[in-house]
C-alpha cells in the first residue's frame, strides 16, 4: 500500500528521449518490423562502430542471447556453469537445457 506522496518506480515504460515515434511511424509504413530491417543494421553497425568489433549480433531477448551463449560456449551435459541464486528462470533453462548443472 502506497502512502500519499509515495510512488512506484515504472517498470518497462518506454522512455522516449528524441527521435523514437519517428522511427516507430518508419517501421510501421516500411512494414520491416523483422530482424533484419533497416534499425537493426543501423544499430549492429554503431555497436560495431563503438566497440571496435568485427561483428556484433543483436537479439531479441536475453533469453535469446544466452541459448546463444550456451551453444557458443559449446555446453555439454555435465558442465557446471555458476550463476546467481536470484535470477529469472530462463538464466538458467538455457545451460539446463542442455545437460548443464547449475551452481
Amino acid at each position: 500500500m502506497l502512502l500519499e506522496g509515495e510512488f512506484l518506480i515504472p517498470f518497462n515504460k518506454p522512455l522516449v528521449t528524441g527521435k523514437e515515434i519517428e522511427y516507430i511511424q518508419q517501421v510501421l509504413e516500411n512494414q520491416k518490423l523483422s530482424g533484419d530491417g533497416p534499425f537493426t543494421k543501423k544499430c549492429n553497425t554503431w555497436f560495431e562502430d563503438k566497440l571496435g568489433c568485427k561483428k556484433a549480433l543483436l537479439t531479441t531477448s536475453c533469453t535469446h542471447a544466452l541459448e546463444m551463449a550456451a551453444i557458443l560456449a559449446d555446453i555439454q551435459p555435465g558442465d557446471e556453469v555458476i550463476m546467481p541464486s536470484y535470477t529469472f528462470v530462463s538464466t538458467a533453462n538455457a545451460f539446463v537445457l542442455r545437460g548443464a548443472k547449475i551452481v
